[in-house]
């Protein structure tokens, strides 16, 4: 589900013009892991030709092939259960998560840094200063998952009464969500991530 939402683009084409080609789940169970493999190395690669990008790759074929065989043999995969797709939903953010480290470093020295300072480094006295410290990111994060939350007609009501209000109070609204997220933004400039590959 992950990998059909994210990057919709880069992920249909790696599906019609990878995947499928080299047969996809046509050829037996173990021909469609080899096959979820080498389409997702082959995407890291195209991020760029670097030991992270393949280690990247090969991170999500593998994940996409344990979970294949998890969801086959795996009864509890199946059941639809609430608890069960939460706790799954957590397990893939994390396992995301924890993959972005390769994607995101300059280089493999970095990312054993980064690894190490994540599992082995890792001073919970700090923590009250990096929470003052990134204080207005992690409030838009709250409010993310507060809004994420909210039961579907509250957000139907609200909708309804924007659409509503005059269309100065609409400029308003927008130019104030507009300078909220330029007020959380880091100081440096960010260059658009594919300008590095």
């Amino acid at each position: 589900d992950f990998w059909r939402r994210w990057h919709i683009s880069l992920s249909t084409w790696l599906r019609d013009y990878l995947y499928i080609s080299l047969g996809g789940n046509r050829k037996g169970k173990i021909r469609t892991y080899v096959n979820l493999m080498i389409t997702m190395l082959l995407g890291g690669l195209w991020h760029g030709a670097a030991t992270r990008f393949i280690v990247w790759g090969g991170l999500h074929g593998l994940a996409l092939a344990v979970h294949k065989v998890w969801a086959r043999y795996v009864p509890i995969a199946r059941s639809g259960k609430r608890w069960y797709k939460i706790a799954a939903g957590l397990v893939t953010f994390h396992f995301v998560a924890y993959c972005w480290v390769y994607f995101r470093a300059g280089d493999m020295t970095r990312v054993n840094l980064m690894l190490k300072r994540i599992f082995t480094d890792f001073e919970f006295s700090t923590i009250g200063e990096r929470i003052a410290g990134y204080a207005p990111t992690y409030m838009v994060m709250a409010l993310g998952f507060i809004i994420h939350f909210i039961p579907l007609e509250w957000k139907h009501v609200v909708r309804d009464s924007f659409v509503r209000i005059p269309l100065v109070a609409k400029t308003a609204i927008v130019a104030l969500v507009i300078f909220c997220c330029y007020q959380v933004q880091t100081a440096d400039i960010q260059p658009f991530i594919y300008f590095q590959f």
